[in-house]
């Protein structure tokens, strides 16, 4: 029997999934309540996009409260940071909060 991925591998996946616009790869890293808000955020014209960045820094937050930076050339946005909040559950650690960090 395999241990369960940590907070900070399952966060890691989610940026590299994010990155890669993994949709199947996103689903179940999300609680009901996370999809929601990040079906609300893509509508977002202002939230940015992961997609064409070359590379993320995690930052733990405490409290399972992560902020993602992404890091990406001009023509494709620049950088910008999310905020997301995990609980672990049945499934593993999920994403139950997420958001755009302001600068």
């Amino acid at each position: 029997m395999t241990d369960a991925p940590s907070l900070m591998d399952r966060a890691d996946q989610f940026a590299q999934d994010l990155i890669a616009n993994n949709l199947a790869g996103l689903m179940p890293m999300f609680t009901p309540v996370g999809i929601g808000q990040a079906m609300a955020m893509q509508q977002d014209p202002n939230a940015g996009s992961a997609v064409g960045s070359t590379s993320y820094e995690i930052e733990d937050q405490g409290d399972n409260l992560l902020h993602i930076t992404f890091r990406g050339p001009e023509s494709a946005g620049g950088d910008g940071a999310i905020f997301t909040q995990w609980v672990e559950g049945p499934m593993g650690w999920q994403v139950d909060a997420i958001g755009r960090v302001e600068d």
